[in-house]
């Protein structure tokens, strides 16, 4: 089964087991990029799909007004839509025809793909020139992205920062959670899969076949750039060369009130109490710097200055440093300016050092 995980940007599938897997998309909104694997070309808004007999994945790329097809062999192509929004085409190629927001999908028993041009207010119809297939493209070696694990945003890695790498076939087809290893650290080979920074394996959190959550080894403090290449069993399944900043910065959108309650519109936070984030990417701090070892009293805090604003006013911050227990997670514990802040949202910009991290909305009252 194949499910259009539409503001994820994905194409999922769940196999006979229950298990659920990226079929296609790398979660973040993207132009179309053709002929490589699906889970590196980015998808925009998916609102339908549809399976064939011969293997073949069929995807109405909505907002990207395209028609994509993922062949047996984990390419994906565009087979409809030259990406601008208009109606033109009827009775010539596909590819350079115009569709405007394609939704659902149907293949019949002749092999021609019916969809719903949405805008254009019509059904139109994909006829296969023997057959609908297009031949299978070689690809050495899949390609990888990298994007910090709070923000999900590309960009250059900060030593000790946790990171979340998508790929194809970069690990086992059923994730896997990060384990310990008898030093106490988290373990660098996990179902199979590593991940190597200049070299340097890196503590894994997570891994299955499309997307590994890994920390960047303290060790690329020493470099401008690190060569970033994944193995699974013992096979080299993608390279990527990435700048490294001093910090980059970026919090989660996950934010707790002081009552414990997860921050949002309707459970908006007084002004003058305590909220607590939680970011990474902060680099180097005043402590070890030991990559996979969770954070242990006396807690480190970040080596780069720390500030936070809320609402445009600086917060005090009563605690910036190592979350208790935790790998490559920084903890942040700062008070609302009171009387200053109007309620409502507000937005949050956490900077170290003179890197400003993303803006982050919480909720006041």
């Amino acid at each position: 089964m194949f499910i259009a995980d539409t503001f994820s940007h994905r194409i999922r599938k769940v196999n006979s087991a229950g298990i659920i897997s990226t079929a296609a998309g790398t979660g973040h909104a993207g132009n179309a990029l053709d002929e490589t694997a699906a889970t590196v070309s980015p998808l925009n808004a998916p609102q339908g799909v549809a399976a064939d007999g011969n293997g073949n994945l069929y995807i109405a790329d909505t907002a990207n007004n395209r028609i994509r097809q993922v062949t047996p062999d984990g390419v994906i192509h565009t087979i409809a839509g030259d990406g601008v929004a208009g109606f033109s085409g009827d009775g010539a190629a596909a590819t350079s025809a115009q569709i405007s927001s394609p939704l659902g999908l149907l293949v019949d028993g002749a092999g021609d793909l019916y969809f719903a041009d949405s805008l254009n207010n019509r059904i139109r119809r994909l006829v296969p020139q023997t057959p609908l297939v297009v031949q299978p493209v070689s690809v050495p070696v899949p390609h990888l992205s990298v994007v910090n694990a709070a923000s999900l945003a590309q960009g250059a890695v900060a030593p000790g920062e946790s990171v979340t790498i998508y790929g194809s076939g970069i690990g086992p087809e059923v994730g896997v959670a990060g384990t310990f290893d008898s030093t106490g650290l988290l373990a660098n080979l996990l179902g199979g899969a590593e991940v190597h920074f200049n070299g340097v394996p890196a503590p894994l959190f997570y891994a299955q076949a499309g997307q590994i959550n890994a920390q960047v080894p303290y060790t690329v403090a020493a470099a401008n750039s690190t060569h970033v290449e994944v193995f699974y069993q013992n096979q080299s399944a993608g390279t990527l060369d990435l700048a490294v900043a001093a910090a980059a910065p970026a919090l989660f959108p996950s934010v707790a009130n002081q009552d414990g309650s997860v921050n949002s519109q309707t459970a908006a936070a007084p002004r003058g109490t305590m909220v607590t984030f939680y970011a990474t990417g902060e680099g180097l701090t005043n402590g070890a710097n030991i990559s996979g070892q969770p954070a242990a009293p006396p807690y480190a805090t970040p080596a780069a200055p720390v500030t936070l604003s809320i609402g445009g006013v600086s917060a005090q911050l009563l605690y910036a440093g190592s979350a208790p227990g935790f790998v490559g997670l920084l903890q942040l514990d700062a008070v609302i300016p009171g009387g200053f802040v109007p309620p409502g949202p507000a937005a949050v910009i956490l900077t170290v050092g003179s890197v400003a991290a993303p803006v982050l909305t919480i909720w006041l009252q």
